[in-house]
């Protein structure tokens, strides 16, 4: 039975849910942005969507350098809510994690889908689960995403960037050569842009070159790992599965009924989410050593107080540290809150060592 992987990317996903929370803003160019507030304009740029990425602006620039490259043009520069598009991506998730026989989530808008046994090993068939996954996440989150298909993590990866926005791309095992082949090497994953000049340096413009060139030549330039590593990629090779990470915290944020600085109101709504995650630490079987408490207020800005206390499996039991978080939080920053979550962190099974993640794929 063949391998089937898909690779789920949504589509300039902070910006799309900034466009769906503000309508007015839709379709323009939109820029989120991680302000320092060292000045108006220091902080680096989180995401862009298609249209500002259109004027060379892209994430990682600074703020200020994105700012002179919109001069003059409609864009819109927006704060980056990263507990809001969490929670947005939450859902999307689980729309996924529903789907595969195994999900691998590897950033706030990436995951890996296992679909060997689902798809019973048949592209066509894998092909119509993606089409029906890209129309539910649009019908229930009014966002899109592109997929791609391929037998492992690395060709569905490579599938998905293939055609971008609302894509799907299908590489079956037959098809990796020829669609590896004709890649640039400088557009392969884990080829930056250094490794793509010195891969120039060498003659090696294509994916195929690559694939062929002297691995000698290869080791003595950049090592032999990282030399069998590049010839691997490639080749469209990669045996690493799909496999979920354990959450390191768990959360849940929510948008207050109206903008408020009662203690009382506020921790009502924290009431409500805690329940959430108290059904999830029950069923994951989870202890937790921190709560934390996440206020946005009414500009946007966002601020967190927490507490650590010994390990507990209960929630409920530990909402009056909450609400003490609460009314610290409100009498040192005046005001009213448009937002709220909570979350609970060093997370540990019973009797085991707090949880660390591991790297992968999706983090080189």
């Amino acid at each position: 039975m063949s391998r089937i992987i898909l690779h789920v990317d949504m589509d300039s996903f902070y910006a799309s849910v900034e466009e769906l929370r503000n309508p007015e803003i839709k379709g323009k160019a939109i820029v989120t942005c991680m302000f320092s507030g060292r000045t108006e304009d220091s902080g680096a740029v989180s995401a862009a969507n298609y249209k500002a990425r259109e004027l060379g602006i892209h994430s990682g620039m600074p703020i200020r350098a994105a700012k002179r490259l919109a001069k003059g043009k409609d864009v819109i520069f927006l704060p980056s809510d990263r507990e809001y598009y969490w929670s947005v991506s939450e859902k999307v998730m689980n729309i996924l994690r529903k789907e595969a026989d195994a999900f691998e989530q590897v950033s706030v808008d990436e995951a890996y889908l296992d679909m060997s046994r689902k798809a019973n090993g048949n592209w066509e068939r894998a092909q119509k689960i993606a089409e029906s996954i890209k129309r539910e996440i649009k019908e229930k989150e009014g966002l899109t995403c592109s997929i791609g298909i391929g037998p492992n993590k690395l060709v569905a990866k490579m599938a998905s960037k293939k055609q971008k926005p609302d894509g799907l791309t299908l590489v079956k095992d037959t098809e990796v050569k020829r669609f590896f082949g004709a890649l640039p090497a400088s557009k392969l994953f884990g080829v930056g842009p250094k490794t793509a000049r010195e891969l120039e340096g060498l003659g090696i413009k294509t994916a195929k070159e690559l694939a062929h060139f002297d691995l000698k030549i290869l080791e003595e330039k950049f090592g032999n790992n990282r030399a069998r590593d590049l010839r691997e990629t490639a080749l469209g090779m990669d045996e690493s599965p799909v496999e979920e990470r354990q959450a390191q915290q768990i959360s849940r944020m929510a948008t207050l009924p109206k903008d408020s600085d009662s203690p009382d109101e506020i921790f009502q709504k924290i009431q409500e989410l805690a329940k959430d995650i108290e059904e999830e630490l029950k069923e994951s079987k989870l202890n937790y050593k921190t709560i934390s408490i996440i206020g946005i207020d009414t500009h946007l800005q966002m601020r967190t107080r927490s507490r650590t206390t010994i390990d507990s499996a209960s929630l409920e039991k530990n909402l009056d540290i909450a609400k003490e978080l609460i009314e610290s939080y409100l009498e040192e920053n005046p005001g009213k809150l448009r937002r709220i979550g909570i979350r609970v962190s060093g997370l540990s099974r019973k009797g085991k060592p707090e949880m660390k993640a591991q790297r992968t794929l999706g983090e080189f």
